[in-house]
């Protein structure tokens, strides 16, 4: 399988979906004007990391059709996510200055470039998908 093809369908996907918004055009929440956008981030990044451990720790009695009919989003949507940020990371890093751009910058470009959607899940589910569906399906 190939994965830049994986992240075209889901970026595809996700930008056809009903209802889809642009954060970016909404008016700064109270924590977005008073932090400063890297505290910001590192809230988002906790609560994130929190989201999955909890979904991890609640497997059994959380499935992901539980969650999608109820919120509308699973564990394999949260993977899909990680994908797309990591190909718009990765866009972006390679529109800043090749000439400006490190060894170490080039290599996380390359990981970004090929996380798949196992690569992702596995960070969710916290293991293989194929483990965790025996486990918990």
């Amino acid at each position: 399988y190939n994965k830049k093809t994986v992240a075209e369908n889901i970026m595809n996907e996700s930008s056809s979906q009903k209802g889809d918004t642009n954060t970016t055009t909404q008016a700064p929440s109270y924590i977005e004007e008073l932090l400063p956008p890297s505290i910001v981030t590192e809230l988002e990044s906790g609560a994130f990391r929190s989201l999955c451990t909890h979904l991890r720790d609640r497997s059994d009695e959380v499935q992901n059709m539980d969650l999608m009919t109820i919120s509308g989003f699973c564990r394999n949507c949260l993977a899909k996510w990680i994908v797309l940020e990591a190909r718009k990371l990765s866009t972006s890093l390679n529109d800043s200055d090749t000439d400006d751009r490190s060894k170490q910058q080039d290599q996380i470009m390359r990981v970004l470039d090929g996380l798949g959607y196992e690569e992702a899940a596995e960070l969710v589910y916290g293991e293989n998908v194929g483990a965790w569906k025996k486990r918990h399906q």
